[in-house]
């Protein structure tokens, strides 16, 4: 974890362990330490040099493992191999190893391939590539005297507004709206072309409102709907969406299961929108998923559930 992120997340879990006689550690990332030796069964991982053993621990849960190096993922990672061959388990262990940092475009790459339904997606490379889309638009419509407003409407094959975010964005602090060209040229010559494939272009889809489901060990333990307030268009609690309890229906269940299990994970917030025919799509799923507004929402005691999994897999 960092000093910074997910500390409601694991003094939840420090409380509720507390309360089933589990002791808890609690660590930095870069409290981790490593002795290789020359042979892999001889390889051990310490904490604050403390070396971590069957007999003195039962699992290990990771929180969010920053730094734009990526030294603590892969020492993460690294953790995560040396620990599982001595028999602890480690949370989304499957997940982590396929994907050291699981961006939205590697996300939907999975999705696609697994035929789980996403909205609808573009990504681009150059700036160019972007603007030949009011082209073809304008080229499309053949008349010159409705050139300006017509394309000021489309985005391809879409119709504005449209959704950009960044593929590493987090509680919603990367999507951006358009709602036409003069906003997305904006956009492009403020950004640094280079960075432009980091974003995905997608159809915007009418509500306001999506599904955070969260779960757990293979099962969806129930779901909150995030609503967006205000002019505020993205939904995340952390931006002041408001969040209510919400009847998952079993369509949207096995779908939130199968994405769980096609990442591998033991642990995620899997994100639903729905159109207005109510079809679902999978927005991302996040396997360090916050849930403070979780437990606000539905009274679903999720940090128990957390610890009561490592009482079973350990």
């Amino acid at each position: 974890m960092s000093l910074k992120q997910s500390q409601f997340e694991v003094n939840r879990l420090e409380v509720e362990a507390k309360k089933l006689g589990v002791p808890v550690k609690r660590a930095l990332y870069k409290e981790l330490s490593f002795d290789l030796g020359r042979k892999w069964d001889s390889a051990r991982t310490f904490v604050r040099g403390e070396e971590i053993t069957s007999e003195n621990t039962m699992g290990m849960w990771f929180r969010v493992a920053g730094t734009v190096s990526g030294k603590y993922t892969e020492g993460r990672n690294l953790a995560i191999r040396i620990l599982r061959k001595r028999g602890i388990f480690c949370a989304n262990a499957e997940g982590y190893l396929k994907w050291t940092r699981m961006g939205k475009i590697a996300q939907h790459g999975l999705f696609l391939e697994e035929d789980i339904p996403v909205v609808p997606t573009n990504i681009f490379y150059t700036k160019e590539q972007i603007l030949k889309l009011k082209l073809q638009t304008s080229c499309l419509t053949g008349r010159q005297a409705n050139f300006k407003q017509e394309t000021s409407n489309k985005f391809g094959d879409w119709d504005f507004p449209i959704i950009a975010k960044h593929e590493k964005g987090y509680q919603g602090k990367s999507v951006k709206k358009f709602e036409n060209w003069k906003q997305v040229e904006r956009f492009l010559n403020r950004i640094d072309e280079k960075n432009l494939g980091m974003f995905l272009w997608q159809k915007c889809l009418p509500t306001r409102w999506d599904l955070r489901v969260i779960v757990l060990d293979g099962k969806a333990i129930g779901a909150m709907k995030r609503s967006a307030v205000g002019e505020e268009f993205r939904s995340n609690f952390s931006l002041g969406g408001d969040v209510e309890v919400w009847n998952l229906s079993e369509d949207d269940k096995n779908l939130a299961e199968m994405v769980a299990k096609v990442c591998g994970l033991d642990y995620c917030g899997v994100d639903i929108m729905k159109d207005l025919q109510d079809n679902s799509y999978i927005l991302e799923v996040n396997r360090q998923c916050q849930f403070q507004g979780f437990e606000k929402a539905t009274g679903i005691n999720v940090a128990k559930l957390v610890v009561e999994m490592f009482l079973k897999r350990g």
